[in-house]
């Protein structure tokens, strides 16, 4: 049975065993039973415990091989150390789903032996664990809250509604749990992971976005395995239109602690999730303001209108020019257009709006609104017929629950056609009257850089669902990793980038007669076997000019390095081009990424790098070029050609793909890759390769 398939048992249970219940008030192990029959669910609740015959009016088992039926769910919290042999029970007794609230394994010195025994008793019997050390499962429809959680306990009703949260941090989880229902939105799941013993966050993810009362998944992480999964499954939640926003903490953290290489050096954890989430369409938030904030956005208004109009936008309505220019502000900051309306909503404006009112984007209604009654609803209506028109924000000053009353049905009707918000400055609005907008895709916030933000959400939804499909890795034979200079070289050939010209200098070798071949001035430098950081211990020497030259240097190098035997390189000098760098790195959480940037020394100066979990395709090299800096100089800047683009991304699109056919590679770093103009191809300058998972060579 798949994973998938047996997370439908924790989402719609029928029955559910509390393994190590208890009739104490106060304790987790009775609040386990309480929440199932506060909350009402309709199933059977099988109390087990060889020390009571009864908890909350439930008549209690002493074993598990007692029960008269084989539940869909056991919840387990008794002893660390017993665990184990209670999964083995569970396994014996036909239960495949088990949540272990338990602590004591991998979270505390001592408790990984638990942990593995836990995993193995999972294994052999069969049974799908969530947990241990973690705070259970809500399913609200179901009314089977599954959680000893005190916010659960103090929710009267917990309202259904199309948001699920997967949490890291079960005290977390309940904590957006109880802001969601307070806020009036609710809740679908809650699924807390705990120390993801058996089954992590991702598996979670991949079943809740199969449910039909889920169109919001909010994460909660604080790091991942193999976290590439999250591609193909963002692209399955596209698929059903779902969208995942994520919370990830740990955004100071490195994620390599030992590498040689540049970009591995300035490729934090954090800057590889933020990418890679932006690949995946995932959209990431700093903050769980920011995370509460999304979750209205997304979950009851519409996309933009797709206008597919160069002058398509926001249309903003204002009571305040002053507000109205502030949106305006507001909405260039966030990469967003205001709308330029057509000559026709001109004139109709022109005859609802008075002679000293703007008609143009940003309006300016003055406060003419509070004496016209008609003239914000029509105004509301001739905007949002103008086909430019993406989005409504309107803007109230003041007076504004009579304006929210009298005009509800307009700005509901607009609502239909696109996503409208209502800004409020200074005057509170009750829940009640909020929900009602709300439900009808009209959201009411607090001031226009909230109204601004909500907004930018909802375009990056749009965005996100267009995103191409997942490339499937590329079927190569596997390769051996390439430790010598010839074998790095070759590589870089393969994939597209064409190594410059080079001889390796030996101890008895005389650059007259070994570099002949070669045009002067010639560049000097030491292996990457030799020296992993050249440039800093003075290794590198640019614009040789003489066979007798190269000799001393390389007297000279092999001297500082301290090996009279090594090898010294020898290449010719490229032309002009572009510099990226261009590498390939398993990261612990990710797996295996590519990262693409400026180049030379300035990577390190300027981290102006993009990464991309692997595979990858051209078009996503090329959209990810473009986002940075880099992408300026590649298009011709201060009068240069344009830089071979195309090749660059059919270079970058191979390299991942033999890069994943080489397991035993752990980094492999082309730096500097010259980009020449285009049409001409790319060359390869230097290259460092690390092995082995610690970045041994």
């Amino acid at each position: 049975m798949t994973k998938q398939n047996t997370f439908a048992r924790f989402l719609q249970p029928r029955s559910i065993a509390v393994i190590g219940a208890s009739p104490q008030p106060g304790n987790p192990r009775n609040a386990l039973v309480k929440n199932l029959l506060k909350h009402g669910f309709e199933g059977t609740v099988y109390p087990v415990t060889p020390s009571n015959a009864e908890i909350e009016g439930l008549k209690a088992y002493k074993t598990v091989a007692d029960l008269p039926e084989v539940p869909d769910v056991a919840l387990v919290i008794t002893p660390a150390h017993t665990v184990a042999g209670v999964i083995a029970e569970c396994g014996q007794k036909g239960i495949l789903n088990a949540i272990v609230f338990s602590s004591g394994f991998e979270e505390v010195e001592g408790g990984q032996e638990n942990a593995r025994q836990l995993a193995e008793a999972a294994r052999k019997h069969g049974v799908t664990v969530v947990g241990p050390n973690c705070n259970g499962f809500w399913s609200v429809r179901q009314k089977a809250i599954m959680t000893f959680s005190g916010a659960a306990l103090n929710i009267e009703k917990i309202n259904h509604a199309p948001v699920a949260v997967l949490s890291q941090s079960g005290a977390l989880a309940g904590a957006i749990a109880n802001s969601l229902n307070v806020g009036g939105m609710g809740l679908s799941y809650i699924v807390s992971v705990g120390n993801e013993t058996c089954v992590d966050v991702l598996d979670a993810a991949s079943a809740i976005i199969e449910q039909d009362d889920v169109r919001v998944v909010l994460l909660y992480l604080e790091g991942m395995n193999d976290a590439s999964r999250i591609l193909e499954i963002a692209q399955r939640a596209r698929e059903r239109g779902v969208q995942i926003v994520a919370l990830k903490t740990g955004r100071s953290a490195v994620g390599q602690d030992a590498t040689a290489s540049h970009t591995g050096k300035i490729a934090s954890s954090h800057a590889i999730y933020t990418a890679v989430f932006e690949q995946a369409g995932v959209i990431e938030v700093a903050s769980i303001g920011e995370l509460m904030d999304a979750v209205e956005a997304l979950t009851f208004l519409r996309d933009p209108r797709d206008s597919q109009d160069a002058k398509g936008g926001v249309s903003v309505l204002s009571a305040s020019g002053g507000a109205g220019a502030l949106l305006a502000d507001h909405s260039s900051e966030r990469g967003m257009t205001m709308s330029e309306f057509n000559a026709a909503t001109v004139a109709r404006l022109d005859a609802i709006l008075p002679s000293y009112a703007r008609k143009t984007n940003p309006i300016d209604l003055t406060g003419a609104i509070n004496t016209a009654p008609d003239m914000l609803k029509d105004a509301c209506e001739a905007v949002v017929a103008d086909a430019r028109t993406e989005a409504v924000i309107v803007q109230f000053a003041s007076t504004v629950r009579r304006h929210l009353l009298a005009n509800a049905e307009a700005f509901k009707a607009m609502a239909r056609k696109v996503p409208v918000f209502l800004s409020v400055i200074g005057e509170a609005v009750e829940p009640e009257i909020c929900k009602d907008f709300r439900d009808a895709g009209v959201l009411l916030v607090r001031d226009p850089s909230a109204a601004m933000s909500a907004l930018s959400l909802l375009y990056r939804r749009r965005n996100a669902m267009r995103l191409p499909l997942v490339p499937k890795p590329r079927d190569l034979p596997p390769r051996a990793a390439p430790i010598a200079w010839a074998d790095m070289m070759q590589f870089c050939e393969d994939s597209g980038v064409t190594p410059a010209r080079w001889v390796v200098l030996g101890a008895e070798d005389r650059a007259s007669d070994a570099c002949k071949l070669l045009p002067y001035p010639l560049v000097v430098k030491a292996l990457p076997s030799e020296a992993e950081h050249k440039t800093e211990m003075g290794l590198v020497k640019l614009r040789v000019p003489s066979p007798e030259d190269v000799d001393a240097l390389a007297a000279q190098f092999r001297a500082r390095i301290g090996n009279a035997q090594a090898g010294i390189l020898v290449q010719e000098m490229v032309g002009d081009g572009v510099e990226v760098v261009l590498s390939c790195l398993r990261n612990a959480d990710f797996g295996p990424v590519i990262s693409i940037g400026l180049g030379g020394i300035a990577i390190e100066l300027y981290r102006d790098v993009a990464y991309l979990a692997l595979p990858v395709s051209e078009e996503q090299v090329i959209a990810a070029l473009q986002k940075l800096k880099l992408w300026t100089l590649l298009q011709g800047f201060r009068g240069k050609p344009a830089a071979d683009v195309e090749a660059l991304a059919r270079a970058a699109a191979r390299f991942g793909d033999m890069f994943l056919a080489s397991p035993e590679v752990w980094e492999f770093e082309i730096n500097p890759v010259i980009v020449k103009k285009s049409g001409e191809g790319l060359a390869a300058v230097d290259a460092l390769v690390t092995t082995g998972p610690n970045g041994g060579r």
